[in-house]
């Protein structure tokens, strides 16, 4: 009879130990092409990968990235080239980044990648911020990181979403004008844009005024236009004839019911544009939409058409249901039942007030590490700003006193001053606000200690408001398994879930080291040498 177990060594799976291969490979990236251009971002990222991996024994065996995509969706040429080389290779041990946000701006889609290749064994190194991804603390971290890159992403669309909604409200146009028009100093800031008429758009007001008195269809007015040098066939000419701007009138999605005044030139009057549109214009049937039974309708959608559901009243039942719009789709649910399921996930994200101050100092401690580095380039921003300023006032003065003529006063002048702009331009984008932070963790929090109950006993604009917050893309009804389905989620919500799990895996009594959390502010071996800060901070748990 055979003892030893030895001989079935074989039939054990393999497992793949992290660490153990060397091989690495760097992934650089920015976000523009003008960043792309000046290769400065991506020459500094690529130096310090390849520093770090000399410094800790790793041999890279290929590059990725050095482009320009935008991080804000994971569907990016290089990064899924990247992804597929490092899967299928079988021999990768690192990827090496700069920072995490170089590798993923999604939040929690980008912690399921990194958790992804950690099982088959490939860890995610980020060389300013080094966390030890093979601990449960490391990888608490790790979460943190590419949470805060999302909300910082979402701050930055709010603070961009504002700046234009103001400029617009103004008057100015934000975006390439329609057929007709031509931006002159498209490269300038909005509030320079000079908007004029061109060549097309002078044809077009011959089409306006043949509209206006009847003369011809729109058939012939095509025809018409054609023989004047202007292609444009029938559908677009009828977009044209429908859009206000060229009576200069704004309106736009951004600021859905608002009606502006712009401050380009008209191509036809205001009055003769509404004679146009007064009979052909299609007057839609007035549906009462807002019912306080049916919140989720037009904010949840079908998971197979990908279409907003809507809902009826079965008067026999006294029932409300939800509904698919597409014909024969059959994706038809009791209101009731979807919005119990709705509450379920709503629960997911309740997080328990004794944890509040805990995640509360943890997000703050995580966030201030990582911008760090942010706020030292904002720092070194308005340094180069003070110092134009000066040259600018030094050129003046000189010229004022006679020191130099108008052709060098100009050429320096000028130059300076596109330095300057571009200056302005970047300290707006590094410009980093914690108040905002710890607002929005607050609100959370509060909202989050009773956040299913808030809802289900709200009214329907409170409703609406808690379902926009938390889920901004909607919520998916998947008819065949009979499920609701979440596409993105806020990320401070999913930070504030992800935070409460590892701390209700802490024992009671037990403190959370801080410095496990650790941001390397400088790894060794980059230049100039400059020692490794760590921040330390213990927080005792209930």
């Amino acid at each position: 009879m055979m003892h030893s177990l030895e001989r079935f060594q074989k039939f054990s799976p393999k497992q793949k130990v992290n660490g153990a291969n060397k091989k690495a490979i760097i992934y650089t990236r920015v976000s523009t092409k003008e960043q792309a251009d000046t290769n400065t971002s991506l020459g500094t990222q690529k130096k310090y990968c390849e520093n770090y991996a000399k410094s800790n024994g790793y041999e890279v065996v290929a590059y990725f990235g050095g482009t320009h995509e935008s991080a804000k969706s994971d569907d990016r040429k290089e990064f899924k080239r990247m992804l597929k080389y490092v899967r299928q290779s079988g021999n990768i041990g690192y990827i090496i980044v700069y920072s995490y946000d170089r590798f993923s701006r999604t939040g929690s889609n980008a912690a399921q990648i990194s958790q992804d290749l950690f099982k088959q064994g490939i860890q995610l190194k980020a060389v300013t911020q080094e966390v030890d991804a093979t601990s449960a603390a490391g990888k608490f971290q790790q979460n943190l990181f590419f949470m805060f890159s999302q909300f910082d992403n979402e701050l930055r669309k709010d603070k961009t979403i504002t700046a234009m909604s103001d400029l617009l409200r103004k008057g100015y146009w934000l975006w390439s004008p329609p057929l007709g028009y031509v931006n002159n100093k498209k490269y300038h800031k909005a509030v320079e844009w000079d908007i004029t008429i061109d060549k097309t758009g002078k044809q077009l007001k011959k089409a306006f005024q043949w509209k206006v008195q009847k003369k011809y269809s729109n058939v012939e007015i095509v025809n018409k236009l054609s023989l004047l040098g202007v292609r444009i066939n029938e559908r677009r000419l009828g977009e044209v004839f429908k859009n206000p701007f060229y009576c200069g009138v704004l309106v736009t999605k951004m600021l859905p019911g608002e009606i502006i005044q712009g401050k380009h030139t008209p191509i036809v009057s205001k009055e003769d544009f509404l004679k146009i549109n007064s009979e052909e214009s299609v007057h839609p049937k007035t549906h009462k939409t807002d019912n306080i039974n049916l919140p989720l309708k037009q904010f949840a959608y079908c998971e197979t058409c990908k279409k907003p559901l809507t809902g009826y009243l079965v008067k026999r039942k006294n029932l409300y249901y939800y509904k698919c719009r597409t014909k024969g789709c059959h994706c038809n649910k009791s209101a009731n039942k979807i919005h119990k399921n709705f509450t379920k996930i709503l629960d997911s994200f309740q997080v328990d007030p004794k944890y509040n101050e805990t995640i509360k100092e943890v997000m703050l401690y995580t966030y201030d590490n990582l911008t760090k580095e942010l706020r030292t380039e904002h720092a070194q921003l308005k340094k180069q700003l003070k110092g134009i300023e000066e040259k600018i006032e030094s050129i003046e003065e000189r010229f004022a006193v006679g020191e130099i003529d108008i052709e060098i006063y100009n050429k320096f002048k000028s130059k300076y001053t596109i330095i300057k702009k571009e200056i302005d331009t970047s300290l707006s984008q590094s410009n980093i606000s914690s108040s905002n932070l710890k607002k929005a963790i607050n609100t959370a929090l509060n909202l989050g200690a009773n956040i299913s109950k808030i809802w289900t006993s709200g009214d329907l604009q409170q409703k609406k408001r808690i379902q926009s917050l938390v889920f901004p893309s909607g919520i998916g009804y998947d008819k065949q398994n009979d499920a609701v389905r979440t596409l993105k989620i806020n990320s401070l919500f999913s930070l504030m879930s992800i935070a409460q799990r590892e701390l209700l895996k802490t024992k009671n009594g037990k403190s959370i080291q801080m410095n496990q959390f650790s941001v390397r502010v400088s790894p060794e071996g980059f230049e100039p040498s400059t020692a490794s800060l760590e921040g330390r901070c213990s927080i005792q748990l209930s």
